[in-house]
């Protein structure tokens, strides 16, 4: 024996079915010569091993086949009558007649409340703030150069800025650009 008593009895049930090859079956002879409990357990392993392959086992999805296919045999087939296949073709046409009258019937003018994309945006400059600036500093500033956020922010954080009624936009622009310290950058919208 050139393994260890506990290594060989785990061998047991690949000798009870016959796997072990022939060093590691005479090992395991050799034990179970000795030991008397040890072959108990041989002598149980394979009367189980025996019942085991007496027995027909089906597996549950063997009956499920078995008594689907038995019922597809019986299944009556659904047939429909030839005749009102049109009558339901007919009433179908109908509600989609009635559905597209009706989205027809209840739309306004063209653009009434919509705006198209790509289409002028209000706003004579693009402005982007500092991101610490207060709402406070950017309304004061706002305020005295006449401007009005009319769009914003937008994703990147952009406002749009139309100057009030009489205000210059030159110099308001000039202004904003000397505020580095509430205004980051300003462009002009039509650029």
């Amino acid at each position: 024996m050139t393994r260890p008593r506990t290594e060989i009895e785990l061998d047991l049930a690949f000798h009870v079915n016959g796997t072990l090859s022939p060093e590691e079956a005479a090992d395991l002879e050799a034990l179970l010569a000795e030991d008397a409990v040890l072959a108990g357990e041989r002598d149980a392993l394979a009367a189980i091993r025996t019942g085991m392959q007496a027995e027909d086992i089906r597996s549950p999805a063997e009956f499920g086949l078995a008594r689907l296919m038995r019922d597809v045999g019986r299944a009556p087939v659904a047939q429909s009558a030839p005749g009102r296949l049109w009558m339901w073709q007919a009433v179908a046409a109908v509600a989609v007649a009635l559905l597209l009258g009706q989205t027809l019937l209840q739309r306004g003018p063209l653009g009434a409340g919509y705006e198209l994309a790509g289409t002028a945006v209000a706003g004579a400059l693009v402005v982007s703030f500092v991101p610490s600036a207060s709402e406070d500093q950017i309304r004061t500033l706002l305020v005295t150069q006449n401007l009005e956020i009319v769009a914003g922010p937008s994703a990147l954080g952009l406002y749009r800025l139309e100057p009030g009624e009489g205000a210059d936009l030159a110099s308001a622009t000039q202004a904003l650009r000397a505020a580095v310290a509430i205004v980051e950058s300003v462009e002009n919208a039509e650029n």
